[in-house]
């Protein structure tokens, strides 16, 4: 935090005043923010309008951790000296933190204006400009930042992150490499090397951004990297890798095996997991209950907390301990719900050293974490021992690589027959659908889809996926079925704003039918069941198919059509049929799912045939105790070692 004073913009102080002021700064500077902060307090109802005693105060407050009170009398300060630079890019870089970007940008405008070509400024107003959307004005600021200092490395990291998030991958991976080989660090040749598409181009740009994966993880291999912080190096994970249809065990594999070389700190072991006695360890575990801990970035109104509140409130509490870990995150209904009915609920810190330290003191005998792959923190996380037991679970449903992670629990309905091939951790095969989930229910009178600016006459079909699981696959077949039914409308969903990348990679494959495709923007909880209530037919991406969505339309009898992958990440909805021993709308290939989509879509009498069998099967799927038992078991039984040859 810049704390420079203005040359002489008030009168001059009486001494004592001074001398408190000057005592402040030399607080300040030993890191004695709280007293630095109490002394200027005292000082200032003398001298209320003195900017340089605000701005203290101001900067004391802040490096305290009380950034929103410190930032208003930095604001204060600005405001009573508005030529002050300091004050202008401190609280330019305040507003930033807060995640206050549209107030952030304004000011770092401002500040820039005081001092034209501030590296850091113009840093802070592109990184503003990206986190916006306006990925072009924020990539321009960064290449004249460059070209002012090309010596910078983390100039060009900012560049790749903008690019990459622009689809402009071999551009991202070339700044990638010359960040690094400026010495930006070790961490910076994987994030080249995860380098992937979010709304994939074409087949061959899938396939050939996991060739680039792979040569780049190995060459990474052979240089013997160091990363001493793989959280803040990196800061990813290979999450789009599970969106391509193919098999990632041998990336996630070799990615894991990466990380174990270049950042020994992951391989953390707890104290209470290196004893090695482990019949004294079951002996004393006997007649007591098992302690479990539940980890992940995402215990609140997200879909993996949605998923797992079933869970955690019906786990029996006579065999088990349920602790919960919560990192930093919205104090929203849900995770007050989770804390509330929770044995212990701890909160961790989003580092990666102290987190390991809380949930080892907590002497677990089994870790689960409920998603692995969609944060960065608990990928890395999981990499440590921190339990003698250490499971996920489909949150994310793509194998690890991880060794350290021991089950993976799986609904059998989803599996393929080859399923155990699939995965580095053992994958364990239950029953049910495996989440206790309720039956959603929504208010009279419902929202129809004209509420959402949709045709009322026609067929809605529906697909309100997240769209980088849209596999290049599939376009076909949504030209297809829009070809086929020409009363149709096709609608998708978009909070994320990556519609106009899809809409781009449609076009030329359905010049006729584009009319008829929708971008409806991020929709509310109960809009978005209203919607789902609502449609004719749900469309089912090819290769990654729904979780949560298929649940809640299948819940109000909205037939779902799918054609099954060849992972279990392609299988929900099949598996969810199947416990219903329901199968009209499951497809044997690509031109039945069109068949199938276009009959039931413009078949009233079908389509309501299928509605009623899917509302009256359809309980097995929701509140489902035998699902939970069999959790229980598999929690409790042994566990076999890996066979040989298992990923180490």
């Amino acid at each position: 935090m810049m704390r420079e004073p203005p040359a002489c913009s008030h009168a001059p102080l009486m001494p004592s005043i001074q001398e408190s002021l000057t005592t402040a700064e030399q607080l300040y500077a030993a890191h004695r923010f709280e007293d630095a902060a109490r002394l200027v307090r005292a000082v200032l109802p003398l001298v209320p309008d003195h900017a340089v005693a605000r701005h203290l105060l101001g900067t004391a407050l802040c490096a305290a951790g009380r950034v929103e009170q410190g930032l208003g009398h930095i604001t204060a300060a600005l405001l009573l000296d508005p030529g002050q630079p300091a004050y202008a890019v401190n609280r330019a870089v305040l507003l930033q933190a807060c995640g206050q970007r549209a107030m952030a940008e304004r000011a770092h405008r401002r500040a820039l204006r005081l001092r034209p070509g501030d590296g850091r400024l113009l840093d802070g107003l592109g990184t503003c400009l990206g986190e916006l959307g306006h990925s072009d004005e924020a990539l321009g600021l960064l290449r004249y930042r460059a070209a002012l200092t090309p010596e910078v490395g983390d100039v060009y990291r900012k560049i790749a992150i903008l690019q990459q998030r622009t689809g402009r991958l071999a551009e991202a991976r070339q700044a990638y490499r010359r960040a690094w080989r400026l010495g930006g660090g070790d961490g910076l040749l994987l994030r080249e090397a995860l380098s992937l598409p979010v709304i994939p181009r074409s087949l061959a740009e899938i396939q050939e951004s996991r060739a680039r994966c792979a040569a780049v993880l190995e060459e990474a291999r052979g240089l013997g990297l160091r990363i001493a912080d793989p959280l803040r190096e990196v800061g990813v994970t290979s999450f789009f890798l599970s969106y391509h249809g193919l098999d990632d065990r041998g990336l996630n594999v070799e990615l894991a095996r990466l990380y174990r070389q270049a950042c020994p700190s992951l391989l953390y072991t707890a104290p209470h997991c290196r004893e090695p006695d482990a019949s004294a360890r079951r002996q004393e575990m006997a007649g007591r209950r098992l302690r479990i801990g539940f980890v992940s970035d995402h215990f609140h109104a997200h879909t993996i907390g949605m998923l797992n509140q079933g869970l955690v409130e019906r786990l029996s509490r006579d065999r088990f301990e349920v602790v919960l870990f919560f990192t930093p995150g919205p104090e929203d209904d849900l995770r007050r719900h989770l804390k509330a009915v929770a044995d212990q609920a701890i909160d961790v810190p989003a580092t990666l050293e102290e987190a390991r330290r809380i949930i080892a003191d907590a002497r677990l005998d089994i870790l689960y974490y409920t998603d692995i792959g969609m944060s960065p923190f608990t990928y890395f996380l999981a990499f440590a021992r921190l339990a003698p037991l250490q499971c996920l679970s489909w949150g994310h449903p793509d194998t690890t690589g991880i060794p350290t992670l021991d089950l993976f629990l799986s609904c059998d309905a989803m599996e393929p027959e080859d399923g155990e091939a699939q995965y580095s951790e053992r994958l364990v095969r239950l029953p049910g659908p495996t989440v206790h989930y309720r039956r959603p229910v929504l208010p009279e009178p419902r929202k129809t889809r004209s509420a959402f600016g949709l045709p009322s006459e026609g067929t809605l079909y529906l697909c309100p996926q997240s769209l980088f699981k849209l596999h290049p696959d599939y376009d076909p077949v949504l030209v297809d079925i829009l070809r086929r039914d020409p009363g149709g409308t096709l609608a998708f969903v978009d909070p994320r704003e990556q519609g106009q990348a899809l809409l781009e990679r449609l076009a030329p494959k359905g010049p006729d039918v584009a009319g008829r495709i929708r971008l409806l923007p991020g929709l509310g909880a109960m809009d978005f069941l209203a919607l789902t209530a609502d449609a004719d037919v749900m469309l089912d991406p090819f290769h990654y198919s729904g979780g949560k969505t298929t649940l809640e339309a299948l819940a109000f009898g909205t037939p779902v059509v799918t054609w099954p992958g060849a992972f279990m990440r392609g299988r929900h909805t099949l598996g969810f049929y199947r416990l219903m021993d329901l199968y009209d709308c499951v497809a044997r290939d690509p031109d039945d799912y069109v068949y199938r989509a276009v009959r039931l879509g413009t078949d009233p009498q079908l389509r309501a045939l299928v509605r009623a069998r899917i509302l009256q099967r359809s309980g097995v799927l929701f509140e489902n105790t035998d699902t939970v038992r069999a959790l229980e078991a598999a929690l409790c039984a042994p566990v076999p070692p890996q066979p040989a040859g298992a990923d180490a």
